[in-house]
């Protein structure tokens, strides 16, 4: 039978146990008979398609529908067995064991934990558009940016008020567009937009709020005062706003609203220098700018927390980025979150800080999961954080979960070039791959020099063996942004596509890249294994494992679409259990 042939009997499969989910009894001749084929003939696609026998397939859609039962249903674990076809209870939990490396029980428990209200639905929503920087020297617009940014934190700490994320709003910088437009795309009911004018210690800031509906000014205000009455100036036009549209601040909630973390002008002056850097997102020289400010403002106010909690966050993304080794980035990145979290433990950049070191590095998930919950509590506003709890889901398992997540950052930032890449990853992890690609295109349609996009388009072609286009998208993000991550996604898909000698020579070249930038134990080792070179893979990957590197998080999903056969091999079952336990 041709291999389109078996695509399509494929795809006929899958909808048929799409239609019987809630009748998964149906056996190997039962499918045979329903589809027109011989079982030996549904035997041969479903092994070309998975690697996996139809009996076993069967079992694995059978799994992953008792997982949405046992987070979405009070049901009892016999009658979920019962209901997917699996008499025995106990055969039950032991496949299910096997399957996700946790009992049915302890899953069940944890989709608990893991369940974050995400109807936290506003009942009036707005945008901070970036300030207009009015005085004449560029050298400060970090100054007018950072007013903005301030104004969008004080916001996304309100209770009921939906804020669009930094990113989305300061994509229309410079656009001079239709406000009612701009609303639209954002979605959102108002609009801030306003200026800054700064002359040596002389401040003037302008600020209105217009209804998107209907473009009318609901309110405007002129401020002119000094430097130092910065933060009185930042809290008036916060509650001015909320004032407008109705929003009221009592008590515990007012405080926690317009908390402030320094008192300190010149310190808060080199804060928004460190944000600034912080905030382009780019290499290791921004981020070695922003780490040195955020050092200079804690020099001039020591209890600064959330000064810590950027310098944090700069040494994760160096390492995880690669950037910098870990054994230079990660103490230092601790020694920062631990200052952070003493001097300010209601502050949620430093549990976000250190529930991603826990994800990612220490593989403490459980942790994570607490550290990003405690996160949730001080601002369930922020689309970073949403986004990177899905990738937790995710690794998890709890697909249905972290796409609830995903959904939800993306309705606060839905141009955040992070976010977008985040959601394809967990449309990825799900095994949605057609998602996963129509996500990497918006990103790529979104911002053509972003590497992430192309790489997400490139990755989940190779699993669909369509090497020519991949091959197009991850030598572009290879263009884009040389170093391991992008490399190896193009010596995997060499090597998948038969094309040794160019996966050999990506090897060679990231063992030279090696010499100027760190390169993971994984970038090499799926390379190997992509050649064919499992010995030699497995070596690299028990090395990425000890160095709890954070590719080796998601391996068991890289293996299942790009080494299907590699799951039939003793070792893959020792390394999911030393990554999982």
């Amino acid at each position: 039978m041709p291999s389109i042939e078996h695509h399509s009997t494929f795809e006929k499969l899958n909808a048929l146990l799409e239609e019987n989910l809630d009748n998964l009894a149906l056996s190997p001749d039962a499918l045979s008979k329903i589809i027109g084929l011989s079982r030996a003939q549904l035997h041969r696609v479903v092994k070309e398609k998975t690697q996996l026998s139809v009996t076993l397939y069967v079992r694995q859609k059978k799994l992953e529908k008792a997982k949405d039962l046992l987070a979405e249903t009070d049901l009892r674990i016999s009658e979920i067995a019962y209901l997917v076809g699996i008499e025995s209870p106990q055969n039950f939990s032991k496949y299910f064991t096997a399957a996700f490396q946790i009992s049915p029980t302890e899953y069940r428990k944890q989709a608990e934990i893991d369940k974050i209200a995400v109807e936290n639905t506003a009942e009036v929503s707005i945008a901070v558009l970036p300030f207009v920087n009015m005085s004449g020297d560029a050298g400060q617009e970090y100054f007018s940016d950072g007013v903005t940014e301030e104004i969008i934190n004080v916001l996304s700490h309100v209770p009921n008020l939906n804020v669009a994320g930094r990113t989305s709003s300061f994509t229309f910088k410079g656009r001079n567009q239709d406000l009612r437009l701009v609303g639209e795309q954002l979605n959102v009911a108002h609009i801030l937009e306003g200026s800054v004018r700064r002359a040596g210690d002389r401040l003037r800031i302008t600020a209105q709020l217009v209804k998107v509906e209907d473009g009318y000014h609901l309110w405007s205000e002129t401020y002119d005062r000094e430097l130092k009455d910065i933060f009185d100036i930042q809290d008036e036009i916060a509650l001015a706003i909320l004032r407008q549209i109705k929003v009221q601040l009592l008590g515990e909630d007012q405080q926690a609203t317009l908390k402030r973390y320094t008192n300190n002008p010149a310190a808060y002056q080199l804060y928004l220098h460190g944000k600034f850097y912080h905030n382009k997102f780019a290499g290791a020289e921004e981020y070695n700018k922003a780490i040195s400010y955020y050092r200079e403002a804690i020099a001039l106010e020591p209890a600064y927390a959330i000064a810590y909690a950027g310098i944090a966050s700069c040494y994760l993304n160096m390492w995880f980025y690669r950037h910098l080794p870990s054994e230079q980035s990660l103490p230092l990145m601790r020694q920062a979150t631990e200052q952070a979290l003493s001097l300010d433990p209601e502050i949620a950049e430093s549990h976000l800080a250190l529930a991603r070191m826990q994800m990612l590095y220490e593989w403490d998930l459980d942790q994570a999961a607490r550290s990003f919950k405690k996160a949730l509590e001080f601002n369930w506003n922020t689309a970073e954080l949403r986004g990177q709890y899905a990738l937790l889901l995710s690794i998890r398992g709890n697909h249905a979960q972290a796409e609830k997540q995903a959904e939800v950052a993306l309705s606060l930032e839905p141009f955040s070039l992070i976010n977008n890449f985040y959601a394809g990853y967990i449309y990825w992890t799900a095994g949605k791959a057609d998602a996963a690609i129509a996500q990497g295109r918006r990103l790529v349609a979104l911002e053509p020099t972003f590497w992430g996009g192309h790489s997400l388009v490139g990755m989940n072609l190779i699993a669909q063996k369509n090497f020519d286009v991949a091959r197009q998208h991850l030598e572009k993000a290879c263009e884009l942004n040389r170093n391991g991550m992008t490399l190896s996604a193009c010596g995997a898909l060499y090597g998948r596509a038969g094309e040794a000698d160019k996966a050999r020579d990506i090897l060679d070249q990231m063992v030279a890249l090696n010499q100027s930038q760190p390169v993971a134990r994984y970038d090499m080792g799926i390379v190997h294994a992509c050649l064919g070179d499992l010995d030699t893979a497995f070596t690299y990957f028990e090395e990425a494992i000890e160095q709890h590197e954070p590719p080796m998080l998601f391996f068991r999903y890289i293996v299942r679409d790009w080494l299907p056969s590699f799951i039939q091999d003793a070792r893959y079952g020792v390394l999911i259990t030393r990554i999982f336990g």
